[in-house]
């Protein structure tokens, strides 16, 4: 009912408000479903092009890679709803001055020269995506968290075990093979880097700290030891992810994140001594398996990785700092969109190789200047702080928990390569949309000053929409 018949005395009909919340419902599940195909392409869609499909560079290939950013986008097909408005304002904020930065960068790099691929992805991953997530806000009428959570721990777990076997295998096997035929396998003297069900060894790394955030979720969610249990699990499989694609930043990231969580989170003490007994009542499980070889094999390969590198820990961690201020003298106002990313390398010259420099924030720069730099940073600031906001306004310490861990995380995805990993832009934004969403039923009728006029209305008094939140 809006506000208009409200004021007008209009009184719908109970068969009249029957069928206005059907619809509602079916709108609202409609788009939980779109959420969950989204996140299923964007572990999967890989897979599907490597194995099923067999080259990347036929028309459904292309379909296929974008089809989980086709699956959001959809969202905005579904009728809009009217919450989350506080939450869309504070977005709304930092997005609009962020994304002007970001189109003038891109303009005045784009005098430089283009890659019309490469450009295409660069808008997506800066501009698009956020833009979708901000508009998906109000096509959303709830997720449930925990469904969700649950069911990326199954995907980290299947990528954890696969990405196991891979690392057993021979670099020809068609397990191990890459979206591209022509990409050489990388393999070390402890084996293969697995690659799971994704294109490439980078999207083991991502959905190593997508598992990590969902065991964070499951376990600040509580509820029966089932739950703990899969959080547990959670968090092993996305360490596992990361030890078999034998990733250093993944593991160390993860750690970080979980320090972090412990830290911020108050958990009540019996909380925290549940969530403790049942990791140890895990621990042992592994240890009467024989598991703890398998991890530990792994270790050792990330080890000595580290110990033959020609990087140091240093300059892996925060050697981005220095060659951005090494692209800011190269090309202030950028050297060309489109021009750093490997996709688009590959369509101009048939190669994927990095073009100046492999790591974000220089690469930002050569594409859109100090701008676009500035307004990327811009939007990443806007989405940690509506985080930070929503989580001033959710009713329970365990939304609170939920939210810490998505802030989190998307600082872990901003951080690393967000804007040039297509899988990790895409998990950036769903999973920011996700959390949002799952936390909806705090923001009841008091935080829209529609829905506040609508509960002191005469005709509502006594009703029990007064007394029901609004979800949408």
């Amino acid at each position: 009912m809006s506000l208009s018949q409200v004021r007008s005395g209009y009184t719908p009909t109970v068969s009249g408000r029957i069928s206005e919340r059907w619809l509602t419902e079916s709108a609202s599940r409609l788009a939980y479903a779109i959420m969950v195909a989204a996140l299923t392409l964007t572990v999967f869609e890989g897979a599907i092009r490597k194995w099923l499909i067999g080259s990347d560079t036929t028309l459904l290939s292309y379909f296929v890679y974008f089809s989980k950013d086709i699956a959001f986008i959809s969202l905005l097909l579904l009728p809009s709803k009217k919450n989350f408005a506080s939450l869309m304002k504070e977005f709304r904020r930092w997005l609009l001055p962020g994304c002007a930065l970001l189109v003038a960068g891109a303009i005045g790099s784009s005098i430089e020269g283009m890659n019309p691929v490469g450009a295409l992805l660069t808008l997506r991953s800066t501009i698009l995506l956020p833009v979708i997530a901000y508009l998906a806000l109000r096509k959303i009428g709830g997720v449930s968290l925990r469904s969700v959570a649950v069911l990326l721990t199954v995907f980290t777990f299947v990528n954890f075990a696969l990405g196991v076997y891979q690392n057993s295998l021979p670099a020809d096997s068609v397990l191990n093979r890459y979206a591209s035929s022509t990409t050489e396998i990388t393999v070390l003297e402890t084996g293969v880097r697995a690659t799971g069900t994704f294109a490439y060894i980078a999207g083991m790394g991502i959905i190593s700290l997508v598992g990590i955030w969902a065991g964070m979720v499951l376990l600040s969610l509580g509820g029966n030891r089932w739950n703990r249990i899969a959080g547990w699990i959670a968090l092993a499989s996305g360490f596992g992810c990361g030890l078999a694609a034998v990733s250093r930043s993944p593991i160390l990231l993860g750690a970080v994140m979980i320090l972090a969580w412990g830290l911020f989170f108050r958990m009540g003490f019996v909380s925290a001594m549940r969530i403790l007994i049942v990791g140890g009542f895990l621990c042992f499980v592994a240890v009467s398996l024989n598991l703890v070889p398998t991890f530990t094999d792994l270790g050792q390969a990330v080890i000595e990785r580290q110990n033959k590198g020609d990087d140091a820990f240093e300059d892996r961690a925060f050697g981005q700092f220095g060659e951005a201020y090494d692209a800011i003298t190269l090309a202030p106002f950028g050297n060309g969109l489109g021009s750093e990313q490997v996709a688009g390398n590959y369509y101009s010259t048939g190669t994927t190789s990095f073009t100046t420099f492999e790591t974000q924030l220089p690469r930002i720069i050569m594409e859109t200047g100090i701008l676009g730099l500035i307004g990327f940073l811009i939007i990443c600031i806007g989405a940690i702080a509506t985080l930070q906001f929503a989580k001033q306004n959710v009713a329970t310490q365990s939304e609170r928990s939920v939210l810490l861990a998505t802030q989190l995380f998307l600082i872990s995805m901003f951080y690393t390569n967000v804007i040039f990993n297509h899988t990790a832009s895409a998990f950036t934004w769903l999973i920011f949309v996700t959390a949002l969403a799952g936390c909806n039923k705090s923001f009841s009728i008091s935080n829209s000053t529609v829905n506040a006029e609508l509960a002191t209305h005469p005709l509502l008094a006594s009703s029990k929409l007064k007394r029901t939140p609004y979800i949408g």
